[in-house]
């Protein structure tokens, strides 16, 4: 088993249930994708744990995880799609897997998939727009897809701070004020706002490390949004967590 970290929430009960919902959340030990569902549960103040995971460099290149693989195979006898990462619902036996999937999940499950018919609909419109941006940001900071070595992810970095995020941003940013709510999909947080937080501090840190200004600048209505979310009383404790000093890749990536 890998890395665990357990949070002692409240014994709250989800979708109108009767019985206390307790979790288990597993990712890799980097705050990634791992990090919105980490802020949900945390938020929630549910009873949980979360299981990490770390890669080791293989001697003839490349890396591996043998406890995650370990762990996927068990997860799979219940879930055959189950990967990281996932939520494990003790009181249902629900595995439940893929990026999407598993905040949309906690999202229904703790009551942050919105109050209305039109939250609900703005808050999955933005979750997967937010994470095809999450996705193209991947294969930048990677050697997997867009860049090769470090060499390259350096040179593509006024490209991907000048043209790649404003145009992400002018989206975001035109959103918030069509809607006019201090949220994504409302009033109160939803799932999207969680994802979208996350990436726009993983940006802000990789310009503040490449000597770039903030990607918010001229965003003020975004940038409203970012301060706003940050000082959520309910969130006080994952940022004063070893959750939030987590790296924010894996080891491989070029950004960390």
């Amino acid at each position: 088993m890998g890395n665990q970290q357990c949070f002692s929430g409240i014994s709250r009960t989800g979708r109108g249930g009767n019985q206390p919902v307790k979790l288990t959340t597993g990712y890799w030990k980097f705050r990634g994708l791992g990090a919105p569902m980490r802020m949900m549960c945390v938020y929630a103040d549910v009873v949980w744990n979360d299981e990490q995971f770390e890669v080791k460099r293989k001697s003839g290149g490349g890396w591996i995880s043998p406890e995650s693989e370990a762990r996927k195979k068990e997860l799979q006898k219940v879930n055959p799609l189950a990967q990281l990462p996932y939520v494990v619902n003790h009181v249902t036996g629900e595995v439940v897997s893929q990026t999407l999937a598993v905040y949309l999940y906690l999202g229904r499950l703790l009551d942050l998939a919105g109050a209305t018919e039109t939250e609900r609909l703005a808050n999955e419109q933005m979750l997967f727009y937010l994470f095809s941006m999450w996705m193209e940001n991947g294969d930048f900071v990677y050697p997997f897809k867009q860049n090769a070595n470090e060499a390259a992810f350096t040179a593509g970095l006024e490209v991907y701070f000048n043209k790649v995020i404003p145009n992400h941003y002018d989206k975001m940013e035109s959103w918030l004020k069509h809607n006019d709510t201090p949220f994504f999909a409302g009033r109160s947080p939803c799932t999207a706002d969680f994802h979208a937080w996350e990436i726009m501090d993983q940006h802000e840190a990789m310009a503040k490390t490449h000597g770039f200004a903030s990607p918010l600048i001229g965003y003020d209505t975004l940038a409203v949004f970012y301060e706003h979310f940050r000082k959520q009383p309910r969130l006080s404790r994952y940022f004063d967590s070893d959750f939030h000093s987590l790296p924010i890749n894996n080891k491989m990536a070029f950004f960390k």
